[in-house]
């Protein structure tokens, strides 16, 4: 993979599109998963920020747990796509995939 993030839309602010700014978002680059115990083929990890993003992407701040939770209660699941990019190419979108946000919050609220 060139250069492969994850893009999660947090709220209602949905489009994924080249050059818009989701408001409030989860992202982070991309790594095969190589635990031990960990399936083979497709199972990978990413360290995500989860931030609030200005809608000229002129600021962008991260946000505290408390603010997590409060965006995510009631939701049972947020739309995600991976973002593949290479010089001289354009970037590629996969399919939207769903991320249950009860995993989510279990890895936000650990101590």
């Amino acid at each position: 993979m060139a250069s492969g993030m994850l893009h999660c839309a947090l709220a209602e602010d949905q489009d994924f599109s080249v050059g818009k700014a989701i408001r409030f978002s989860a992202f982070g680059l991309i790594s095969p998963d190589k635990r031990d115990g960990a399936p083979a083929g497709y199972s990978y990890l990413t360290h995500a920020f989860i931030s609030e993003t200005s809608s000229n992407r002129s600021s962008e701040r991260y946000l505290s747990v408390a603010e997590i939770n409060q965006l995510l209660s009631g939701k049972q699941q947020i739309p995600c796509k991976v973002v593949v990019t290479a010089y001289g190419y354009k970037p590629y979108y996969s399919n939207t995939m769903n991320l249950p946000v009860a995993d989510l919050l279990r890895e936000v609220n650990k101590p």
